[in-house]
């Protein structure tokens, strides 16, 4: 599932987590929307039931704010009077489409990522005023989802290297010279001894790793450590994971590809390429600054159309 398609089946469940007890407080508003006092005190009462809530505040039907800004802790009454007309919510709100939720945004309150929830007051038809309350991310109940990354995805770079591109040529690094060497180790490294996610820094020489046994740590290998077989010291043995996405056959096979690509043009070239067995991801940066990310499966399946 896409990411848009994920951020929309979570704003679908907090519409439904949210909706029915707005309605209720919208409805008990409307009873005293000619006092901005008895509003205010209303809307004070029920923020301290809402613990996901940081702000709420009620318009009336032409954006102008009836009530203060209220807080779990505060009635700030100097906001009453604004004009909100201008609020990408205000229009979103009418009879017939009683409740919006906004898109995430960073409170400039707080500076924090917010959403706003807005909740049409009525009388009989008629739209009277808008409840909307200011709600941190952070406090919400959300859903548990699972984001897929295997989809490909082609991220263009800096402008001004890709007009340059063809005004510059490859030039031999330190790596490029042992990039056999430096395969043959880190074909180890994946293989055999605990590393699940490798970077390997063609152009700058150097390789970062990620470990089983540490992976909220990378380590950094210049190329005196990355072509000296010794660094194989540094890891223990491994099983290698039941978990893992990537044979071991696709391992050697990728960093066959990533050593064609490092010296397939001297203008377009591979600078860095990254693999991770768990979530069977390659990462690939060139030298135009551009990027890609794809399955190792897509990577492998589509080489000679995409790469050659």
């Amino acid at each position: 599932m896409h990411i848009s398609a994920l951020i929309d089946k979570q704003k679908n469940f907090l519409t439904y987590e949210l909706e029915g007890g707005f309605k209720q407080l919208s409805q008990k508003c409307e009873s005293v929307m000619g006092s901005s006092v008895k509003l205010n005190e209303l809307l004070f009462s029920h923020m301290q039931k809402y613990r996901y809530a940081n702000l709420v505040y009620v318009l009336d039907h032409t954006g102008v704010q009836l009530s203060a800004n209220i807080s779990k802790d505060d009635i700030l009454i100097d906001f009453q009077g604004q004009d909100l007309s201008a609020r990408p919510f205000f229009d979103a709100v009418n009879h017939d489409n009683s409740f919006y939720l906004s898109d995430a945004y960073i409170s400039g309150t707080t500076l924090k990522p917010c959403i706003s929830a807005v909740h049409a007051i009525c009388r009989g038809d008629a739209l009277i005023g808008m409840l909307v309350f200011d709600i941190e991310l952070e406090k919400l109940p959300l859903i548990h989802q699972k984001i897929e990354v295997g989809d490909f995805r082609q991220i263009k770079g800096d402008p001004e290297i890709r007009s340059n591109l063809f005004n510059q040529n490859r030039v031999q690094s330190a790596m490029d010279q042992a990039i056999d060497t430096v395969h043959t180790i880190a074909t180890a490294l994946l293989c055999e001894l605990g590393v699940f996610h490798i970077k390997l820094h063609y152009a700058s020489s150097r390789a970062t790793v990620w470990t089983y046994d540490d992976p909220y740590n990378y380590r950094v290998h210049v190329l005196d450590e990355i072509i000296s077989p010794n660094i194989c010291l540094l890891y223990p043995k491994k099983t290698y994971s039941e978990d893992a996405k990537v044979s071991k056959e696709q391992i050697k096979q990728v960093l066959s590809n990533f050593h064609y690509m490092r010296f397939m043009d001297e203008n377009l070239y591979l600078k860095t390429g990254s693999l991770n067995i768990m979530n069977g991801m390659i990462g690939l940066s060139f030298s135009c600054d551009g990027n890609h990310y794809l399955s190792v499966s897509d990577f492998l399946e589509n080489f000679e159309n995409f790469y050659t």
